[in-house]
């Protein structure tokens, strides 16, 4: 089969998607260094005069990154109490929306003035829903106490129940100071909001609504994708489920839903699920594109190179379990990296391959292209905290998983229709639309089947175009194929719809008839069709006259099995052509002895 080719602007896109995919990558992996956070650069004593956060009277929400004070713990867990004795002049001001990655605990600080009028109850939120430590204290009194000693007022506040780390405190009228250890997975970025709490309240509630719609979605594609396996056994839905079980797995946890709703007492599966959940997803979602773009049989090589990247990202996944395995989260994103780039790659060259499948996952990445490197890029500390680069992920995902839904059927009725064109190719003859050998045995076998079923009679002829030959001769074999693409159709018309209908081969055809009420009715309709063939034809601008020679065996008086009824038939129409052609015989047994038969093989024909 030729190759098919793109078009020259089609294949020129190509290129270009693959050249802006790669552009990415180099200027996220280019944009700025891991080991130098934003704030290290920040002079020393550059809090003086530190800025202190006034709460208004209106408060509903109010972001505190440019308030925020850091000190880094440099490998020595320190207490609270000696981290609040710490003067200004130690801490660093917040300077960028990202932190970068660091292996200590950071302290941050917040001088907050409550007025008798602004609201009493207050909310602290993380921006981050997961955090690997954080803990959180108010400091109602004045910090001018001597290093080591336990400042007056310092007290723990107690986490609230949500899908954020988020705190509850009723801060004192006038100064007060928050002070919060946190330490993050990947990245930590700046983002702590102060709520009114009525406003965080309602908040969360939204937040709920919007997080149980996209679990709903993916749990609801996921039973959805499950029914179709289990009807179709297609490979492509098995990788669908264990894809999108990956990404619920890896969602549960990134989104904090894991970790403050489910496990909220078992923070090894913080671990598992934000460093060891995306290689897994990934490894899933290579699993998923090489069956659903068939790369294995049409790709080879582009699927050699996505199964070693998910064979890795497997690995990668396991290590998880290992003690200590918080340094594989750089790794994970790599990973990542490199499937995106893969699945973008594998999709363009089914594309050129003219797999509608290929089109529609090729036009459904850019958005997770672009949100996929963008939480890289915050993970890895070169983003800001954004919603493109954190929570847009579960939705792009999400709507992903419906293109990819679509997909699959759009896949399976492709492969289907390739199907049936092999069938026809296996079981039609390709001149008429007539069955074949092939054909003919397997329809007309099940006819048979159900005629015995229904206790009714049945027929099988067989017949023999005259005249083929001399036309071959006088006017060609173009004018001899016109005729037996016209004597199929007549055939058709004359048994109609319920008749099994084949050419096999030459001028030479076999009708079943099932469920006759009557045996007169095969002679009938044998009479009828020798009429029809009697009609002048009119092919190209000149007119044929036919005939035809037909034998007619009985079900299930004359036999019972199809290939007898077949050769019987055959006798019967070799005495057809004995008394003078354009007429129809039944058989009988005395014709067995002189009568010619062809050279049909009446057996079935093996199956391959």
């Amino acid at each position: 089969m030729p190759r098919l080719s793109l078009h020259p602007l089609r294949r020129e896109w190509m290129r270009a998607l693959i050249l802006l995919q790669a552009v990415m990558l180099l200027v996220l992996m280019m944009s700025a260094p891991m080991s130098a956070p934003a704030w290290a650069a920040a002079p020393s004593g550059a809090n003086a005069s530190p800025l202190v956060v006034l709460v208004p009277q209106d408060l509903r929400h109010q972001n505190l990154q440019n308030s925020l004070q850091v000190y880094r713990e440099n490998g020595k867990r320190l207490e609270p109490s000696a981290v609040a004795a710490l003067p200004d002049a130690r801490f660093q001001a917040v300077n960028g929306g990202n932190l970068g990655i660091s292996e200590d605990a950071l302290w941050l600080r917040v001088h907050l003035f409550r007025s008798a009028q602004s609201p009493e109850q207050l909310v602290l939120q993380l921006g981050r829903p997961v955090w690997r430590e954080a803990q959180a204290y108010l400091l109602p009194a004045d910090l001018a106490q001597a290093s080591g000693e336990r400042p007056a007022g310092i007290g723990q506040l107690d986490a609230l129940h949500s899908r954020y780390t988020a705190y509850a405190f009723q801060p004192p009228e006038g100064p007060s100071t928050l002070l919060l250890r946190v330490a993050q997975y990947g990245a930590l970025t700046p983002e702590f909001h102060l709520w009114n709490a009525g406003a965080f309240r309602q908040y969360a509630v939204d937040d709920a609504l919007l997080q149980g719609l996209f679990y709903g979605m993916v749990a609801a594609l996921l039973i959805y994708n499950a029914f179709l396996f289990l009807s179709t056994h297609d490979r492509a839905y098995f990788a669908y489920i264990l894809w999108q079980s990956a990404t619920l797995f890896y969602m549960l946890a990134i989104s904090g839903v894991g970790q403050h709703q489910l496990w909220p007492d078992t923070l090894v599966w913080n671990s598992i699920g934000l460093v060891g959940g995306l290689p897994l997803m990934c490894a899933g979602g290579l699993y998923f594109i090489r069956a659903y773009l068939l790369l294995p049989r049409h790709a080879p090589r582009t699927d050699l190179s996505l199964q070693i990247v998910q064979w890795l990202a497997i690995t990668l996944a396991v290590a998880v379990l290992l003690p200590n395995s918080e340094w594989l989260l750089v790794p994970a994103q790599l990973i990542a990296a490199a499937s995106l780039v893969l699945i973008a790659w594998a999709a363009a060259v089914r594309w050129q391959q003219r797999f509608m499948p290929a089109i529609i996952l090729l036009l459904s990445l850019f958005p997770l292209l672009i949100v996929g490197f963008a939480n890289i890029g915050r993970t890895l500390g070169w983003l800001p905290e954004t919603f493109l680069t954190s929570d847009a992920l579960q939705w792009v995902l999400v709507f992903l998983a419906l293109v990819l839904t679509y997909g699959l059927s759009v896949r399976v009725a492709q492969l289907r229709e390739r199907a049936t064109r092999l069938q026809d190719l296996l079981l039609k003859d390709p001149l008429t639309g007539l069955l074949n050998r092939n054909g003919l045995f397997d329809s007309g076998q099940r006819q048979l089947d159900r005629t015995q079923d229904s206790q009714a009679f049945a027929a099988v002829l067989w017949l023999d175009l005259d005249g083929l030959k001399r036309i071959n001769d006088q006017f060609g074999h173009a004018a001899g194929d016109a005729l037996i693409q016209a004597t199929s159709a007549r055939l058709r018309e004359a048994f109609g719809p319920d008749a099994v209908c084949a050419r096999l081969g030459g001028d030479e055809f076999a009708v079943v008839l099932p469920n006759l009420p009557s045996p007169r009715l095969a002679e009938d309709l044998a009479r009828h069709a020798l009429e029809r063939l009697r009609a002048p034809y009119a092919l190209s601008g000149r007119e044929f006259r036919a005939s035809g020679s037909i034998g007619v065996a009985l079900y299930p008086s004359h036999a019972q099995t199809l290939e007898e009824l077949l050769r019987l038939a055959d006798v019967a129409m070799y005495r057809a052509k004995a008394l003078g052609r354009d007429t129809y015989v039944v058989w009988e047994p005395d014709m067995e002895a002189d009568v010619q038969t062809s050279l049909f093989q009446f057996t079935r024909p093996a199956r391959s």
